[in-house]
């Protein structure tokens, strides 16, 4: 059965600006967005107080495929197996998406396994990102943004 958890990497995509990016080749992909990270001091509505973290830059390593948009963080709500999480970084165990893109890719590749790939979900506040792929690694930067899409770009167009 499919079951989401939460990524514990320390910063979490800010939630009233997301900003998020998603820059994508056949043979890289890289999402970014505004990040915050918790603070010490807790806050009256439960949880901590967050402070800015900088522009995170997600590489999703061996991405086979992605989706990006619908829901915004209103939908998500609603939808069952969503509704727990707020602006967060997750995994998705025994993903039927990996299933799916298995049982399609046997017809022609019979002996086909993803199983050393997951499906990863980031929730912003005005969209959604799920892909399924290796790895991710984050990084943050402070450069200016257009500096960041400017050198991933360089990177993409390259390839």
């Amino acid at each position: 059965m499919e079951s989401i958890e939460e990524l514990k990497l320390g910063v979490r995509p800010e939630a009233a600006v997301s900003g998020a990016v998603l820059l994508q080749s056949e043979y890289s992909s890289y999402l970014t967005f505004n990040a915050q990270k918790d603070t010490d001091k807790p806050s009256p509505y439960g949880g901590f107080y967050t402070a800015d973290a900088g522009t995170a830059i997600v590489e999703f390593q061996g991405c086979l495929i992605s989706k990006f948009g619908y829901p915004n963080d209103e939908a998500a709500m609603g939808i069952p197996k969503y509704k727990d999480f707020g602006y967060d970084i997750c995994v998705v165990k025994n993903s039927e998406w990996v299933k799916e893109l298995e049982n399609l890719n046997n017809y022609s590749f019979p002996n086909t396994s993803y199983a050393d790939f997951r499906h990863f979900i980031i929730f912003f506040h005005d969209s959604t990102f799920e892909c399924i792929a290796k790895d991710l690694v984050l990084k943050l930067s402070d450069q200016p943004y257009s500096e960041i899409i400017g050198e991933l770009s360089a990177k993409v167009s390259a390839e």
